[in-house]
């Protein structure tokens, strides 16, 4: 698929898991990956890449990606529903080579702690569940559009519902905001506060209307 902003949208590739992965993590100083490394309890941007990238593959998660290419380079990336990893001895013992055993006991305890603060989604929703932009490509409307994208996509899966969560402290709010994106529900929790500095997440949906009929007949399915 290609859009206005010369953006070709396309479905991931197993060799680009790294790629997607650095897309998904960011930089230190994005709100995202500020709070992932509080999580993983790694104040090294490079080690706590590597451990990102290391989650990311061993869930398969670029299965469920799409990555936007603008002028032949990778500049974003959509990820539908699914977004975790498989734990497994041979991924522990590889997770221990990069954080080191406390460090990952004390990661393990910190990621039940954030998924108490995923609130519910709505039954029957499309989830995205991530969204991101590489930082030279931003303020481009690439954020807007593929937001854009995923309201094809639901009509295209049947379902009339976009779900998405972040965190309370997410710039990002305000970018689903304008596309249409209300919040429905926020989770809060005292330790995750002052671990992160973000008091939690809030669950944003929106409502997609109906494709227009064409000429008087419905759109073709």
């Amino acid at each position: 698929m290609t859009s206005p902003l010369n953006l070709q949208v396309r479905p991931a590739r197993e060799d680009e898991s790294d790629l997607i992965a650095d897309l998904v993590f960011g930089e230190p100083e994005q709100e995202t990956t500020r709070v992932a490394m509080c999580l993983y309890g790694i104040d090294d941007a490079d080690r706590a890449r590597r451990l990102f990238r290391l989650l990311w593959k061993s869930g398969g998660n670029w299965r469920h990606s799409l990555l936007a290419v603008r002028n032949g380079a990778p500049v974003a990336v959509l990820q539908f529903g699914r977004s975790g990893f498989q734990m497994s001895p041979g991924l522990i013992a590889r997770l221990i080579r990069i954080a080191g055993p406390i460090a990952l006991l004390r990661m393990a305890s910190r990621m039940r702690l954030n998924a108490k603060l995923s609130p519910a989604k709505p039954a029957g929703a499309l989830i995205v569940s991530e969204l991101h932009v590489s930082p030279e490509a931003r303020g481009m409307g690439i954020g807007a559009a593929l937001l854009e994208h995923a309201e094809v996509e639901a009509r295209r899966r049947g379902t009339a519902t976009l779900a998405l969560q972040t965190l309370t402290t997410n710039p990002a709010r305000h970018l689903y905001e304008r596309s249409g994106f209300e919040v429905r529900a926020t989770t809060s929790n005292k330790s995750f506060l002052q671990l992160t500095g973000c008091e939690g997440n809030v669950l944003m949906v929106k409502e997609i209307a109906a494709a227009p009929a064409l000429n008087g007949l419905e759109p073709s399915r």
